[in-house]
């Protein structure tokens, strides 16, 4: 896969994370952590991602 492709779904998945923990800040009464949680591994796993595709795309480039 192409890393801008890639870029770009990491990207996308970072802000609907992020709408949905505003939405679920917004609308809750009593949010689970359970939504939390998977808002925030998943997060966490996409800007892992992005990361390591940045650090592989820099390396490619220094070679």
């Amino acid at each position: 896969m192409n890393l801008r492709k890639l870029d770009l779904v990491f990207s996308v998945i970072l802000l609907l994370n992020a709408i949905r923990i505003f939405y679920i800040i917004v609308t809750a009464d009593d949010p689970q952590p359970v939504d939390y949680l998977v808002l925030f591994f998943s997060t966490l796993g996409a800007v892992i991602l992005f990361m390591n595709s940045r650090r592989n795309k820099e390396k490619k480039e220094n070679e």
